[in-house]
């Protein structure tokens, strides 16, 4: 599915900054021990604790899906609220 990042965020500290309503719309990308993640230099993923997980962060950025995507492929929040962007796979936005 695609990662999008929220211009709210912080990359430095990696700090998420949606929560409530906004993570339903919008859940963290959460991942387990072990995860891979293809096409991105390994030095720039990471993570955040977050609710007793962790949430991929890539250059910093945390990570979420968008509730809109129903299938690998879509990217429906693209630009949404002009905030939201799928990330590329150097972390920065996509479409900028």
């Amino acid at each position: 599915m695609t990662l999008y990042r929220f211009d709210d965020d912080s990359a430095d500290p990696p700090t998420s900054n949606c929560s409530g309503e906004c993570a339903v719309q919008w859940p963290p990308a959460f991942v387990s021990e072990g995860f891979q993640v293809q096409g991105v230099d390994p030095a720039l993923v990471g993570t955040i604790e977050r609710d007793g997980k962790k949430q991929l962060t890539i250059a910093g950025s945390p990570q979420y899906l968008y509730s809109g995507d129903k299938v690998c492929g879509d990217a429906n929040g693209q630009g949404v609220g002009g905030k939201w962007w799928a990330t590329k796979a150097d972390g920065s936005r996509a479409g900028q």
